[in-house]
């Protein structure tokens, strides 16, 4: 079988959800062959998996109800195993719609998390002194590298700039060669080793950054006449950078003050970005393995339809290295079929397209309980933008438009969202 990505696997996942009492559908589901199940009873075996693995999400009865764990549970149990209706679902939970869709996302990742570690859908080779597991490297014997309880945040952990996702392929690379005038300082091999799947992630640029030159500056030294590894995977919606060395003397296997210092700058980094770091068990020869790991900044779904093949490759190359996720359809016809299921945060339609018009698609996306969530950009090179806001629309591009012009739309369909999620 191919390699999966964890983005991939949910997708498969929701899709699955949605035909959870639809035979035929869940015999095609890609989920069959990778939960091992097949032949006539595939789809039952299906249905039988996801109920089981929903159910086993359940929290006890002394869990407070409004705990994120019932969130997970009932946004899960109400939508897929009891069929129930977005809004009815939204209604017993207290949210709004558009809420909803948010807890629905992240009920989904962790069922992916435990269904994804259920079947071992991932093995990546660890580095020395890291455990390989399904769904994180945990080190061995780990141990949380040294912290205050609740210490006040120094002043320039409060000073920070404001965190600005970057693309992990472009900004690994360049971090690492900051650290290379260090590293030949010392007679260190640098390297570096990113997931294919990781790459087109975007990464919380001021933590990873600056976290992972501090683990530097306490590996390379270390290293002398030796090598450094930085290697970075993807599991679940975590990003994982493993820093390990070695070729240092067992004199030198203590951390030093300054060492654990620039540990603690490491670790309130982390913090801060909603990641951790943990060290690798000491094996008395001085060598160093770190895990650092922080989140893969929440992906937001844009679904972009337009007969024209050359701008979505536009828009797509527009969205890369972005925390938008970018996926285009020449085929209007398909459109509600796709945002049912893909379920955007973000809609862009062209207007004038074969079949059906952006106008008519617009009338109908609001009109579908299913898609009534997502926000409309209307995407044209007439100058419409009057009716395509009294039509629905939440906001208005007109051809030609710049990436800078794309993204900014983007961002404030983005920050309104968030604002009325949290009003």
């Amino acid at each position: 079988m191919e390699p999966l990505t964890f983005d991939q696997f949910v997708g498969h996942l929701r899709s699955a959800l949605h035909h959870l009492y639809d035979p035929d559908q869940l015999r095609r589901s890609p989920l069959a062959p990778r939960f091992g199940v097949g032949g006539f009873d595939a789809a039952a075996a299906l249905q039988r998996i996801l109920t089981e693995a929903i159910e086993a999400l359940q929290p006890s009865p002394t869990e407070p109800p409004q705990s994120r764990a019932w969130r997970i549970y009932d946004a899960l149990a109400y939508r897929y195993v009891r069929g129930f209706d977005r809004d009815v679902v939204a209604d017993q939970l207290g949210i709004s719609g558009r809420q909803f869709r948010r807890e629905q996302r992240a009920a989904l990742e962790a069922l992916g998390e435990r269904l994804w570690k259920q079947f071992g859908l991932v093995s990546p080779a660890a580095p020395p002194g890291v455990e390989n597991s399904p769904t994180s490297w945990g080190l061995r014997n780990a141990e949380l590298v040294r912290r205050d309880p609740r210490p006040e945040a120094p002043a320039w952990l409060r000073d920070l700039p404001p965190e600005k996702p970057a693309e992990l392929g472009q900004l690994l690379p360049a971090t690492l060669e900051l650290a290379r005038p260090l590293a030949r300082q010392w007679g260190v091999e640098l390297k570096g080793s990113l997931a294919d799947e990781a790459r087109g992630m975007a990464a919380p640029q001021v933590a990873l950054r600056h976290a992972l030159l501090n683990l530097l500056g306490i590996a390379i030294p270390r290293s002398r006449g030796g090598a450094v590894m930085v290697t970075v995977t993807l599991a679940g919606p975590m990003m994982q950078l493993v820093v390990a060395s070695g070729g240092a003397t067992a004199e030198a296997a203590a951390l030093t003050e300054r060492e654990l210092r620039s540990l603690e700058v490491a670790r309130r980094l982390a913090e801060v970005a909603g990641g951790d770091l943990t060290l690798g068990a000491d094996p008395g020869d001085g060598s160093f393995v770190a895990c650092l790991n922080l989140p893969a900044l929440e992906r937001i779904s844009v679904l972009a339809v337009d007969d024209n093949a050359d701008i979505l490759q536009l828009f797509e190359r527009y969205a890369a290295g972005s925390r938008y996720s970018l996926i285009g359809t020449r085929e209007p016809g398909q459109c509600l079929r796709l945002a049912q299921e893909l379920d955007p945060d973000i809609i862009v339609l062209d207007v004038m397209m074969p079949e059906i018009d952006g106008w008519d698609l617009l009338a109908q996306l609001r009109g579908d309980p299913a898609t009534t969530g997502a926000s409309i950009i209307i995407c044209t090179v007439l100058p419409q933008e009057a009716l395509a806001l009294a039509l629905g629309a939440d906001a208005f591009l007109q051809k030609p438009i710049s990436q800078a012009d794309f993204l900014a739309a983007l961002d404030r369909l983005t920050q309104a969202q968030d604002d009325q999620r949290f009003a």
